[in-house]
């Protein structure tokens, strides 16, 4: 059980040090109301970070779902359902 867990632990570090970093990184860039392509205002909505609010809303997503996957209490894993739904809710309206 113990080497499970540990296996676990390890995919998901891997994934969060795999990820996150590019994710960061993304950065497509500013809307410009003159320029012709219709996907610059999607991106400038949707994928662009606008400070640490956002940063931080992602960490507290991230470590939400890291307690969803490896906290066995049941309570708690309702608080970081809703940690996590309440933080991409956050994400999405700035």
């Amino acid at each position: 059980m113990i080497r499970e867990t540990l296996d676990r632990m390890r995919r998901l570090l891997l994934a969060f040090v795999l990820l996150v970093p590019s994710i960061l990184v993304a950065h497509p860039g500013h809307y410009h109301p003159d320029e012709e392509d219709e996907f610059d205002q999607l991106r400038a909505d949707y994928f662009h970070l606008h400070g640490y609010l956002e940063i931080g809303l992602a960490a507290v997503a991230l470590i939400a779902i890291g307690v969803l996957h490896f906290h066995s209490n049941g309570k708690v894993k309702i608080g970081a359902a809703l940690a996590f739904g309440g933080s991409l809710a956050l994400i999405v309206a700035l």
